[in-house]
């Protein structure tokens, strides 16, 4: 390998050669196929729009920054629920145990009553806070951009419950 070559992974076949196009990029479907094998945790994402409360599931929550407290997800554009989502003031974070499938399952699902057989309070901006979530983080939202086919929302934490020890739900493979 010359000095010039650019490596973006231990394989050899992953070695930009000279000349190479490479702003043609991949697929979505060929992207999402790459990130299913990378491990992020499930999270249920709740807030209230228009007096009714609004949740999903969400596996790209991650934090941004200790000062201020911040915390960051995404939500695609063609969300049957985006319009809350690109309204709302305030949301809520819900960090699963790994036996809280269950959870995932209500709040996957497309359209009906997510919220049905779940109990949940309100929280300190009337976002809807899970009584069974291992650990629940309250923002206010700081900021959103558009990146691409996704709204990402950045939130300041306001209040939160402290986690106990718990084995995290994961996503491996396992949604497409």
């Amino acid at each position: 390998m010359e000095s010039d070559d650019i490596v973006i992974a231990s394989h050899p076949e992953s070695v930009i050669q000279e000349g190479a196009d490479v702003t043609q990029g991949i697929s979505p479907t060929e992207l999402r196929n790459a990130m299913r094998h990378w491990v992020t945790g499930v999270t249920v994402i709740t807030t209230s729009h228009e007096g009714n409360p609004v949740g999903m599931v969400s596996n790209s929550f991650t934090s941004v920054s200790l000062e201020p407290p911040l915390v960051s997800w995404c939500v695609d554009l063609r969300s049957t629920s985006y319009d809350a989502w690109s309204k709302t003031d305030n949301f809520a974070v819900h960090v699963l145990d790994h036996e809280q499938k269950n959870l995932v399952a209500s709040f996957a699902q497309r359209g009906g009553e997510k919220f049905e057989g779940i109990t949940w309070h309100s929280g300190v901006h009337q976002s809807p806070i899970l009584d069974d979530a291992t650990f629940s983080l309250e923002c206010e939202v700081w900021s959103r951009l558009t990146a691409g086919d996704h709204l990402i929302l950045i939130g300041r934490v306001i209040a939160s419950t402290q986690p106990e020890v718990f084995i995290p739900l994961t996503n491996h493979a396992l949604y497409s």
